[in-house]
C-alpha cells in the first residue's frame, strides 16, 4: 500500500493534509538527492585534482559522471583492478623518475604468469590481444591470425582467467607465509592488456573498458587503426582512423572508469609509422599526410576495378592493373605535389608560410583548404593539380604517408588523455625512438612511453652487438620509454619448449621427460616440479580442515599416504 494512503487510513486525516505531507517529504527526498549530488561532485572533484590526474585532461564535468553513474556513490563499489592500477602508476612514477625501464613478457596462462611472479625485477604482467586470437579465443574457439575480429570479450576473458590465478596463488602464498614461514611471492603483478582498436564505436569501446575493469586489467593500450580494417601492427593492409575518432575512444574510455571510479591506465598506441591508408579525411590534422595523385584526368582507380569486375577480369589481372596504376599514377601528398609544380624560391615561400600561419594560428597542422590558399597567394598562376580522391581503395581509404612525423603528430594530439603513449616501429631502432621521445617531451615532459620488443623483428639482423642487446631496454628507459614489452614471448617460449620435448619424446621416452623437464625443474627450482602443491592442493586442504574442523584431517587430507609428491 503506498505508504501516504496508509498513512491517511490509520490516522483519519484529511486528503489536503496528506497532500502537504506528499509535497514535504517530496522536497526532503529531492534535497536529499541533491545533497548526494553536491556531495559525490566535491569528491571527484578532489580525485580529479590528486596526483595521479594532473596530466589527464577531460572535456567532460563531474556531474556528468554523476548523471550517468547513478543512485550508487564512488565509494559504494569497489573494483580490485584499480587498486592493481594505483600499484600500477605507482611503479610508473617511480621509474620515470629514476630512467629505469618496468620491461616485461607477455603471458598466456596462469602457468607463465606464476613462473614470472617468481622474478623480483619484473614487476607487471602483459596479455596480448595477438596471443589470444592466436591460442584462446573465447565463445567461438576460432584462432587465427590478429585482425581484432574476435569477440571483444576475448582478451578480457583472458585476463581474467589471469587475474583469477594471481589471486588463488597469492592466498597460498600468503598461507604458506604465515604457516610455513615460506617468503611471500608477489603474484598480484598488474596486468595489462590489449583492447586493440575498441573493438567498435563509442559504445562499444565503453563496454569494453568496462570488462576490463570488471576482469582485472590495471591498463588497457588502444591503437588508433579502423575497427575491421585492424591488422597486427607487423603486418601490411592496417587502416587508421582519423586523429579525433581515436580521441573520442580514449575519452570514452575515461569516461567509462570515471563512472566506475577506477584509476585504471589508458595507453593511445599508434601504428601511424607504418600504415598506408586512412579511412576518411574528415581530420584537417591529418591532411599533410593523406597522399593523391597529380593526373586528374585519369579515371578513378575504384572504378576501374568495377569496370574489369563487369568485364569478368581474373585475379591475377586486376593485381597487374592495380600495380599498373598506381607505377602511373605517382602517391604525392600536397606538399610533395606542390614542390613538383612550383619553382624552388616559391616552394620555399610556401614552407615558410605556412610554419608562419601555424605559428600564428597556434597549431601544428594546417588543412588542405589552408594549404590551398597559401599557394594560390604565393604562386596565382599555378593552378595545383592534387586530388586525394582518385587513388582511393575499393573500400574507399586514402592513400597516407607514414613515418615518423605523422606517429609523432598525432601522439601529440593523444598525449592529453593518456597515461602512456606507445610508438609501434618496424624495427628496433633506438636513434628512431631517441627522435620521437625528444618531440613528445618538449611538449609534454611527463609523458611516459611504451616500446614493443617485439618477435616479429629478427633481432639478430639489426647490427646489434651483444652488449647492445643487453643494453637495449636500459637505453631505451633513458629517453623516457619506461613501459617495454616482449609481447609474444611466453607463446614462443611455449612453442620452443614443448617442441624440444616433443621432438626428443618420439625416440628417447621417458629418459627424454626426465632429462628435458624433470631435472631442469630440479636444478632452476620451478615449483612446478611439484604441480599438486603448485596448484593449491594443500591450500584448499587447509580451508576443507577449517570448514571440518580437523574432524576428517587424515582421511581426507590431500596430503596422506597416497600423495604421490612427497617423493621429490
Amino acid at each position: 500500500m503506498n505508504v501516504f494512503l496508509s498513512f491517511k487510513k490509520t490516522f483519519g486525516v484529511t486528503t489536503k493534509y496528506t497532500k502537504t505531507i506528499k509535497a514535504n517529504y517530496s522536497k526532503m527526498l529531492i534535497k536529499k538527492r541533491e545533497s548526494f549530488i553536491q556531495e559525490e561532485v566535491k569528491k571527484i572533484e578532489q580525485w580529479w585534482n590528486s596526483p595521479r590526474f594532473k596530466e589527464t585532461k577531460r572535456i567532460y564535468t563531474p556531474l556528468d559522471v554523476i548523471k550517468h553513474r547513478g543512485s550508487l556513490g564512488i565509494s559504494d563499489v569497489k573494483y580490485p583492478s584499480s587498486t592493481q592500477a594505483k600499484k600500477l602508476f605507482e611503479l610508473l612514477e617511480e621509474n620515470f623518475k629514476n630512467k629505469k625501464p618496468l620491461h616485461t613478457l607477455g603471458v598466456i596462462d596462469p602457468v607463465q604468469m606464476t613462473q614470472l611472479a617468481k622474478c623480483d625485477d619484473i614487476k607487471v604482467a602483459y596479455v596480448s590481444g595477438w596471443a589470444c586470437s592466436s591460442t584462446m579465443v573465447g565463445s567461438t574457439n576460432e584462432v587465427s591470425p590478429d585482425f581484432g575480429d574476435y569477440p571483444y570479450d576475448t582478451v578480457p576473458n583472458q585476463v581474467e582467467r589471469i587475474f583469477k590465478a594471481q589471486k588463488m596463488h597469492d592466498r597460498k602464498s600468503f598461507l604458506e607465509f604465515l604457516e610455513k614461514k615460506k617468503p611471500m611471492v608477489d603474484y598480484m603483478k598488474p596486468i595489462i592488456a590489449d583492447a586493440d582498436m575498441g573493438h567498435g564505436g563509442v559504445t562499444t569501446v565503453m563496454k569494453l573498458a568496462k570488462l576490463f575493469a570488471e576482469k582485472g586489467a590495471a591498463g588497457i593500450h588502444l591503437e588508433d587503426q579502423l575497427a575491421g580494417g585492424k591488422r597486427c601492427g607487423h603486418l601490411g593492409g592496417a587502416v587508421l582512423v582519423p586523429t579525433s575518432t581515436h580521441v573520442s575512444r580514449l575519452i570514452a574510455t575515461r569516461l567509462q572508469w570515471d563512472i566506475m571510479g577506477v584509476e585504471n591506465l589508458i595507453i593511445a598506441r599508434t601504428d601511424s609509422c607504418n600504415s598506408k591508408l586512412i579511412s576518411s579525411s574528415s581530420d584537417p590534422r591529418d591532411h599533410e599526410f593523406i597522399q593523391g595523385i597529380m593526373n586528374i584526368n585519369v579515371q578513378p582507380w575504384s572504378e576501374k576495378l568495377i569496370d574489369l569486375e563487369r568485364q569478368n577480369a581474373t585475379s591475377t589481372q586486376m593485381s597487374e592493373s592495380e600495380l599498373e596504376w598506381y607505377n602511373t599514377n605517382k602517391l604525392v601528398t600536397f606538399d610533395e605535389a606542390v614542390q613538383l609544380q612550383v619553382t624552388s624560391i616559391q616552394f620555399q615561400k610556401y614552407i615558410k608560410t605556412k610554419k608562419e600561419l601555424k605559428i600564428k594560428e597556434e597549431k601544428n597542422y594546417l588543412s588542405l583548404g589552408e594549404m590551398k590558399n597559401i599557394i594560390k597567394q604565393i604562386a596565382p598562376k599555378i593552378n595545383i593539380k592534387f586530388d586525394w580522391d582518385l587513388p582511393r581503395s575499393s573500400e574507399g581509404y586514402y592513400m597516407f604517408q607514414g613515418g615518423m612525423n605523422a606517429a609523432i603528430r598525432r601522439s601529440l594530439v593523444f598525449s592529453p588523455y593518456a597515461d602512456m603513449i606507445w610508438l609501434e616501429t618496424k624495427t628496433p631502432n633506438l636513434e628512431q625512438a631517441r627522435k620521437f621521445s625528444k618531440e613528445i617531451h618538449e611538449q609534454y615532459p611527463n609523458t611516459k612511453l611504451v616500446y614493443n620488443l617485439s618477435p616479429s623483428f629478427d633481432w639478430s639482423k639489426h647490427g646489434f652487438t651483444e652488449l647492445q642487446l643487453k643494453n637495449f631496454i636500459w637505453d631505451l628507459a633513458k629517453e623516457g620509454f619506461i613501459l617495454q614489452l616482449v609481447s609474444l614471448a611466453g607463446l614462443h617460449v611455449d612453442g620452443v619448449s614443448f617442441y624440444e620435448l616433443a621432438k626428443n619424446f618420439q625416440k628417447d621416452g621417458m629418459f627424454s621427460y626426465v632429462n628435458l623437464v624433470q631435472e631442469k625443474e630440479k636444478q632452476i627450482g620451478c615449483d612446478l616440479l611439484t604441480h599438486q602443491r603448485w596448484s593449491g592442493a594443500e591450500y584448499v586442504d587447509s580451508i576443507m580442515k577449517v570448514v571440518q574442523n580437523g574432524s576428517s584431517s587424515k582421511t581426507l587430507s590431500t596430503t596422506g599416504e597416497s600423495f604421490t609428491e612427497s617423493q621429490f
